[in-house]
């Protein structure tokens, strides 16, 4: 059965939160990642791709450039760009996109279920790659890149989360890519239990994306 759990998340504020989003760290090779940056420099991707923020012959594995990823991201939270949540939630992220809609939930994934494999791998790893995250996650102390994980129907999870997008989205805008983002918050008890309840059913969940991602988690633990 699988774990999966609300948190208290750090989070954009929301006038921030236009700004800050940002595609995944391994989309953009260096040139993209360092022109990306230099446009929109309060991008998340200056964090998760902080050997932007130095000369364009630095190398990207070196200790400064972990340090610096740490340094914005506490120096953003300090100026409020991003604000904490005061209690465990669940939050529900739908992207919209050439009429195309995708929802999912924003939880925390057990890392023993990683390794009991009721997480299910299907990708080989590197150890090159899961290195470098291992050392994003430690020098940041947090997980700042979502593991894409997928799972059989649920229909309690499924009315649960189409009764929270009837609330106010928290998050409502267009990102620089065209897509469509809204977040909405799960933080009612009631819910919160039920929902908790229903993925305990799920036998199993399977990594999507973000294999370097989850086995960077489990050794970072």
């Amino acid at each position: 059965m699988a774990e999966i759990r609300p948190f208290c998340a750090v989070r954009p504020r929301a006038d921030w939160a236009e700004k800050i989003a940002a595609l995944p760290y391994d989309v953009y090779n260096r040139k993209e990642a360092r022109e990306e940056t230099a446009k929109h420099p309060e991008s998340f991707l200056c964090i998760d791709r902080a050997e932007t923020q130095f000369p364009e012959d630095t190398d990207p594995y070196a200790p400064e450039v972990y340090q610096k990823a740490h340094d914005l991201l506490y120096d953003w939270i300090a100026e409020g760009r991003f604000e904490k949540e005061k209690k465990p939630c669940y939050y529900v992220y739908e992207e919209t996109r050439e009429g195309r809609t995708q929802t999912g939930i924003v939880a925390c994934a057990s890392v023993d279920d990683y390794e009991n494999n009721v997480i299910k791998k299907h990708e080989e790893t590197r150890a090159e790659k899961e290195e470098d995250r291992i050392r994003h996650v430690d020098a940041c102390n947090a997980q700042t890149g979502p593991i894409f994980l997928a799972y059989r129907k649920n229909e309690t999870i499924c009315e649960l989360v189409a009764r929270a997008k009837e609330k106010t989205p928290v998050y409502d805008f267009i990102s620089r890519e065209g897509i469509g983002q809204r977040v909405f918050l799960i933080d009612d008890d009631k819910e919160i239990a039920q929902l908790k309840e229903a993925f305990a059913e799920v036998p199993a969940v399977y990594i999507a994306d973000g294999h370097h991602r989850a086995a960077s988690a489990g050794e970072s633990q």
